[in-house]
């Protein structure tokens, strides 16, 4: 399987896996054909997947939540995973934490309606005591959405577990396993290399020990 340059369409994917075991491309997402919309759904499930790990292109830091009339901090539609945190991330010297000591996480509202912040201290889907609350959360992003790296890591993957249901291949399995691990590897650096950690700044104990003396430090 060749890796791709530029932007792919989902279209685009679904006709690569088809083509990882000699089958013929469609003109759309629509054909009704059984190995295309097979080819779709495990696309579709493996991008789940592998966007649930939370890379820089689907995960917001320091986001708040506002309580919303019902006294709920309600989360968007899409998100994977949420965690309280800092308001920043950056030069945290003794500042309080903000959110991060909250103990909350996600889960579907009563009347399943809705994804909400649930209180673990008071077993409550409702909040009494905060009227705002900073989140880092990974959210579900559709394909066309998504870095060229991670799209030809997610189409990839889907086309090795595509191959293995439709084929069952031992030669191709294998074949398809090593394109997994360099596509994987493509997407990982990407990543690092957006994520720009820096070892001080990023680090509140070598922050705070750094910046001690210095009033000057961090401006």
């Amino acid at each position: 399987m060749a890796v791709l340059e530029g932007h792919m369409t989902k279209l685009e994917a679904v006709n690569d896996i088809l083509w990882s075991i000699g089958e013929l491309p469609v003109q759309s997402l629509s054909s009704g054909l059984g190995d295309a919309e097979i080819a779709e759904a495990v696309l579709d499930r493996i991008s789940r997947q592998i966007q649930l790990q939370g890379w820089q292109v689907n995960t917001k830091r320091g986001v708040t939540l506002t309580i919303n009339a019902s006294s709920q901090f309600a989360l968007p539609i899409n998100i994977l995973r949420v965690d309280t945190a800092n308001r920043s991330a950056a030069l945290q010297t003794s500042t309080p934490r903000n959110s991060a000591h909250i103990n909350a996480h996600m889960t579907r509202s009563q009347d399943d309606t809705k994804w909400l912040m649930y209180d673990g201290d008071n077993n409550s889907e409702t909040w009494s005591s905060l009227t705002s609350m900073t989140v880092d959360y990974v959210q579900y992003l559709e394909f066309a959405n998504l870095t060229p790296a991670l799209q030809v890591y997610i189409w990839t993957a889907a086309a090795h577990r595509f191959q293995q249901g439709a084929m069952g291949s031992r030669v191709l399995t294998e074949y398809t396993k090593e394109d997994v691990f360099v596509a994987e590897a493509q997407a990982v650096q990407e990543d690092s290399m957006n994520e720009d950690l820096n070892i001080i700044r990023d680090n509140h104990h070598v922050n705070s020990v750094a910046g001690r003396y210095n009033p000057n430090y961090g401006t």
